[in-house]
């Protein structure tokens, strides 16, 4: 029997757009060089994160992403309206925060691989506010959620900068882990 390539490559990743990568492949399998390919798209783009999504689109009825955070990133503080979320990680460090409603910090816990004393899974519930901050350069870890993706399943907190406010947003949730 013949040995064949089974993961994917990073030319057979197609950026539908900037740091959201797609595969044409119906059997998903990921190995060093796609995540390292992601390492580079987030360290380079504006975002400062990238994904590869391993459902074949947006309609899908579930979305599994490996997903790579640079530590410069700003992930909104959101919450799904209708969804949970798990997170598993795989690399880095990042801390986890949850909010109340009025966007008073509830909690954070730091979340790092197997093997750490600290979480390296979790399973959000609906309706929960929450951000990240990411501690070490880079984070990898893989999302899932059901699908399809409908932008008003979730809401951006209001009392929080906006996604596309960078260095605001940086800012925000810096400050917040300095009051804590």
């Amino acid at each position: 029997m013949k040995h064949q390539q089974n993961t994917v490559l990073p030319d057979e990743m197609e950026e539908a757009a900037p740091g959201i990568f797609y595969t044409r492949r119906p059997l998903v399998a990921v190995g060093s060089e796609a995540i390292d390919c992601l390492k580079q798209s987030a360290r380079s783009n504006d975002k400062k994160r990238a994904r590869l999504c391993a459902h074949p689109s947006p309609e899908s009825a579930q979305h599994d992403m490996l997903i790579v955070s640079h530590r410069d990133t700003y992930v909104a503080p959101h919450r799904h309206l209708k969804k949970t979320e798990s997170f598993l990680v795989l690399e880095g460090r990042a801390l986890i925060l949850l909010f109340d409603d009025k966007g008073q910090l509830q909690n954070s816990f730091e979340m790092c691989p197997f093997g750490s004393q600290d979480p390296f899974f979790y399973r959000m519930p609906v309706g929960q506010f929450h951000s990240l901050k990411v501690i070490s350069e880079l984070l990898v870890f893989v999302e899932s959620t059901k699908g399809p993706f409908q932008k008003h399943d979730s809401q951006d907190a209001a009392w929080a900068p906006a996604a596309d406010e960078l260095g605001k947003g940086r800012a925000y949730i810096d400050g917040l882990i300095d009051e804590a």
